[in-house]
């Protein structure tokens, strides 16, 4: 992160001392709240820390994976006892965001509660990522009312999915079940793995309708299985070592859109109630297409609904290869005159 925010200043003819920017690294173990003692205990016992915290102009966190719900209670936290200065009549204000990566806002995968690598690598802290699997729990709960301050905090959080993780769904990494216009999804891609193919471009166009305010109508929750990646991958870790990706939690914060008004910024988020499947039907699928079509149809949306037009000669050319990809064709052949 503070070489994506050199790089940035740079770019802006921007260049500042190394006593100008303060890293604070929070570590600790264990299940989530246990861990946002730790952190908060680490940050507040250090007064160097503390005082640059209170003081900056930009506060810019970074985290992964269980890191996210960590991290949104410690900044709830840090906000509510003032130590982050984010109201808008504090002539101070800071500009704070957050970039959670690969996060596990809605748990992993169903399919991994029973895996024995899982039960084996910190049973505790990773069996409790699980209970993320369903919006009324506990931890849940905690989870939601600190995104909840967060949010209406007026912080700008970028949430970034990796496309082929093996543990976290895409639907969870990007939040699927939270609406607000703060809120920045995005997907990362190794390199080796792009194709400029339907399947991508499908997810990337779902992630811009969440990002104008649209609904996707649950098309990402269907595509997330598809796309996982091998347990034995390396899919959950190789984003935070893209620096591009902490360049766009940056750019979110920094240049927003002109749309975003400081009343939209600050309003009440929605929480959905979520749960996640074992098994998805397959026919919802479509029926998710269908309501994102119909509604793109209504709403006149120029732009959107040229890259509809586009989708629809990237799904004519698309021959997938693997089992999974050729069921995401056969369930969409429905709605392909629709496109």
């Amino acid at each position: 992160m503070n070489l994506a925010l050199q790089d940035y200043l740079k770019i802006h003819d921007v260049e500042l001392e190394s006593e100008d920017i303060t890293l604070i690294p929070l570590e600790g173990e264990g299940k989530v709240l246990d861990r946002v003692e730790i952190l908060y205990q680490n940050l507040i016992n250090s007064k160097k820390w503390r005082n640059a915290l209170h003081e900056a102009d930009l506060v810019l966190v970074a985290t992964h994976s269980q890191g996210t719900p960590t991290s949104t209670i410690l900044t709830a936290r840090l906000i509510q006892e003032g130590i982050l200065r984010v109201g808008e009549t504090d002539p101070k204000m800071q500009r704070v965001g957050i970039l959670a990566m690969a996060g596990i806002s809605h748990g992993p995968f169903p399919f991994l509660k029973g895996n024995l690598i899982v039960r084996w690598f910190e049973a505790e802290a990773a069996q409790e990522l699980f209970e993320f699997m369903d919006s009324e729990t506990e931890i849940s709960q905690r989870f939601r009312e600190a995104l909840r301050i967060v949010l209406k905090s007026g912080i700008r959080f970028t949430a970034v999915a990796s496309l082929e993780d093996q543990v976290v769904p895409l639907y969870s990494a990007v939040m699927t079940a939270i609406h607000h216009p703060s809120i920045v999804r995005a997907v990362y891609i190794d390199g080796a793995s792009y194709q400029d193919d339907f399947l991508t471009n499908l997810i990337s166009f779902s992630l811009r309708l969440r990002n104008s305010g649209m609904d996707d109508h649950g098309v990402l929750v269907h595509l997330s299985e598809v796309v996982a990646g091998s347990i034995y991958g390396e899919g959950h870790s190789t984003i935070y070592e893209e620096r591009e990706v902490y360049m766009l939690a940056i750019r979110a914060l920094l240049e927003p859109p002109a749309s975003l008004t400081s009343e939209m910024a600050r309003s009440e988020p929605i929480l959905h109630p979520f749960r996640a499947k074992q098994h998805l039907n397959p026919f919802y699928l479509p029926w998710g297409m269908r309501g994102v079509m119909d509604e793109l149809k209504a709403l006149g949306v120029g732009v959107l609904n040229e890259e509809m037009e586009r989708l629809k000669k990237l799904y004519d050319d698309w021959n997938p290869a693997t089992k999974g990809m050729k069921e995401i064709k056969f369930r969409l052949e429905p709605v392909r005159s629709k496109l």
